[in-house]
């Protein structure tokens, strides 16, 4: 028998999609039928859920007339409580907080598979929960599973002011790597990634950006750094690829700046160098299970301690999530954007509220 919580009474709900439009997809709320669960699933209040950059870049294939275009529910991740969970379920209860990554999760409600809820730290607040699941799983997978960091590994980490920025910095001073730079094109958020531990804030910006690396790396050796975690790409690349020590793990999580670039493949020899490509699109939901697991298992604990933090730059209430996309397409945050089921008032960037210390 399922068990269903007794305020779970609504029979629709709000629930964000993204439509085909003339240059790509465009938001359209709808009001939907209320999620059931099935068997090994559980339907989600949502208290607050994330926003995240890729989310935009998904919008730009959905043209109008273009065949194959349709449209899909909005939203990757989610904080909240369990309203109702599916037949025969043990472990869950029916007001546990939690969190986790899953599709549709820009609505009042979400259904999620058993197995990918996560339980909000204590030390959490829904909205706070709510900037973690995507960027912290996404930066562990990348910097512990594929880069494999130690304490001895010098780290240079590009938009160190994004989401999964924000997330890879923390880790990485976690971990105890022994250096922990940021890239950023604006100075203004340099004193933030210092809070973060950014041990050097490098302005790729300007000009010899890469020379300067090399010193804040505090190295001899053939390169400044051990690993690169990138989610620039595009015309960066190349000094990136410089900027590695021999033997270095170069890692690719975003394209923000495009997906081409040139490439020396005799850097890539002489440097004996490992370049390496993470994505979830190519993850079947077993793979990306574990990449949630592990995540759990590993740094959940700290999020408890105050090891770890989410980075809140500004909320929004769901019924704003075209604005709050806006927001976060103008590159003025600092870490997550989220929305919140109820209006909850901004949080002022300026302030540093949310910021790991």
């Amino acid at each position: 028998m399922n068990e269903v919580g007794a305020g779970f009474v609504a029979e629709k709900m709000v629930q964000w999609w993204v439509v085909p439009g003339p240059d790509g997809g465009v938001l359209e709320r709808r009001l939907v039928d209320l999620p059931r669960p099935g068997e090994s699933q559980a339907v989600v209040i949502v208290r607050a859920a994330g926003l995240n950059r890729g989310e935009l870049f998904s919008r730009g294939p959905l043209r109008t007339g273009r065949p194959g275009a349709r449209g899909y529910p909005s939203g990757v991740e989610f904080a909240g409580e369990i309203v109702a969970l599916g037949p025969g379920l043990n472990g869950w209860s029916v007001g546990d907080r939690v969190m986790g990554r899953a599709p549709a999760s820009h609505a009042e409600y979400v259904v999620v598979p058993v197995d990918a809820l996560i339980p909000v730290p204590a030390a959490l607040t829904s909205t706070e929960a709510a900037a973690v699941p995507n960027v912290f799983v996404t930066a562990h997978d990348a910097l512990v599973t594929t880069a494999r960091i130690g304490p001895a590994d010098r780290v240079l980490i590009t938009a160190g002011s994004s989401g999964v920025g924000s997330a890879a910095l923390q880790i990485a001073r976690y971990v105890g790597c022994r250096t922990v730079a940021a890239t950023t094109r604006s100075t203004a958020k340099a004193d933030r990634l210092r809070v973060l531990g950014a041990t050097a804030v490098i302005d790729t910006s300007e000009p010899g950006w890469a020379a300067e690396a090399v010193v804040e790396a505090d190295t001899d050796t053939g390169g400044a750094f051990d690993v690169v975690i990138d989610q620039v790409g595009g015309a960066l690349f190349p000094a990136l690829l410089e900027v590695l020590a021999i033997s270095g793990r170069y890692v690719t999580v975003g394209r923000n700046d495009g997906t081409t670039s040139t490439i020396d493949l005799d850097v890539v020899a002489r440097k004996r160098l490992e370049l390496i490509g993470v994505t979830f699109r190519t993850r079947t939901a077993a793979e990306a299970l574990a990449c949630s697991k592990r995540f759990a298992d590993q740094l959940l604990p700290a999020f408890e301690t105050g090891q770890l933090a989410p980075v809140l730059d500004r909320t929004f209430p769901l019924e704003a999530l075209d604005a709050a996309f806006d927001y976060l397409a103008s590159d003025a945050q600092v870490g997550k954007v989220v929305v919140t089921t109820s209006c909850v008032n901004e949080v002022d960037p300026s302030s540093g509220a949310g910021l790991a210390t």
